[in-house]
């Protein structure tokens, strides 16, 4: 399952529940195939002009001392820094524009998380697909609920101890 971090803006004090954004925490693979194109779809403008620029200086310099390979082995790890903290900046630019995190979420995708986020406890996502009908070995079938929490992992979220 993967967490989902939840983000709604404040409209005169009161928190606007038609824009609650979700941000899925961890890796994002879109953001390291196409790493400028993702940023800016994601209106991430400074950090696009400053990874475009690095990748622009990284093979400039790369190609006028001959390291081409270099270049573009250090062009692949700026993709990847990008596809690790791209969420993390998507949720730090719409903190400053006036959204406030409001939770994590469990969920399986998008969607679960906000069903989940939006009915709390009286939601219970599907189960996934059994692989057989009948299995041969008995096992326990335990109900399947988000967990709504302020934890990712073993360590609270962002700064919360």
């Amino acid at each position: 399952m993967a967490s989902f971090i939840v983000l709604a803006p404040e409209l005169d004090g009161q928190r606007d529940d038609d824009k609650t954004v979700f941000v899925r925490d961890g890796f994002a693979l879109l953001a390291f195939i196409l790493t400028v194109p993702w940023l800016l779809v994601q209106r991430l403008w400074f950090e696009a002009a400053v990874v475009f620029g690095s990748m622009v200086v990284i093979s400039g310099v790369g190609t006028y001392t001959g390291h081409e390979d270099m270049a573009g082995f250090i062009t692949v790890l700026l993709s990847l820094l990008v596809g690790f903290e791209g969420n993390n900046w998507r949720i730090a630019a719409l903190e400053r524009r006036g959204f406030s995190e409001l939770g994590v979420v469990d969920a399986r995708n998008a969607n679960d998380a906000e069903t989940a986020w939006f009915l709390g406890e009286n939601f219970v996502s599907s189960p996934e697909v059994p692989v057989s009908a009948h299995p041969a070995v008995p096992s326990l079938q335990a109900t399947h609920k988000p967990v709504l929490s302020g934890m990712v992992g073993l360590v609270s979220h962002r700064g919360e101890n």
